[in-house]
């Protein structure tokens, strides 16, 4: 009998640590190509905001659903809020989240997966206000993504996004 629950216990933690993979660390993560936010400047001045392309990656055994928004801020050098109380800041995106799992064989395998392309890119006034200040090192985009899953829960989660000039 002592044998038997000491392999249910074994048995129990393993099923508990497989789940934490998705339960612990983030389900979602929004990568961007190129990584970061910028932008360039021509020999007339003219500033041109590089496009990025960006999509989910999604943790195995999350759980599908769709990318519905973001809100970002944008903080200095210091960590402070560059446009502070402005409305310059949220977007919807309507992209599909695949579930991080598939079925194969009658058995269902856990996998990471990752959403179609959608276009993420940094704001003209922002890029007009970092090369006015002198395109500083640490400018940041803290971008909170809004996920709604299959089952109607909400996911969210802050990332940050380096502002740089130039981008190339």
């Amino acid at each position: 009998m002592k044998v038997f629950r000491l392999f249910l216990v074994l048995g129990l933690m393993l099923g508990f640590s497989a789940c934490t993979d998705v339960f612990l660390q983030q389900p979602y993560r929004v990568l961007l190509d190129p990584a970061q936010l910028g932008y360039e400047v021509d020999d007339q001045g003219k500033i041109t905001v590089v496009g990025n392309n960006a999509y989910v990656q999604v943790a195995p055994g999350a759980p599908g659903g769709y990318l519905e928004r973001y809100e970002y801020q944008v903080v200095d050098n210091s960590g402070n809020e560059v446009f502070a109380g402005s409305s310059l800041g949220s977007g919807f995106v309507g992209v599909e989240v695949p579930a991080g799992r598939e079925e194969s064989g009658g058995q269902v395998v856990y996998v990471s997966k990752q959403s179609q392309p959608f276009r993420f890119s940094l704001d003209g006034k922002v890029a007009a206000e970092h090369l006015q200040q002198g395109a500083p090192l640490n400018w940041r985009y803290l971008v909170t993504w809004y996920v709604t899953t299959s089952n109607g829960g909400v996911v969210s989660w802050v990332q940050e996004y380096q502002v740089k000039y130039p981008l190339k």
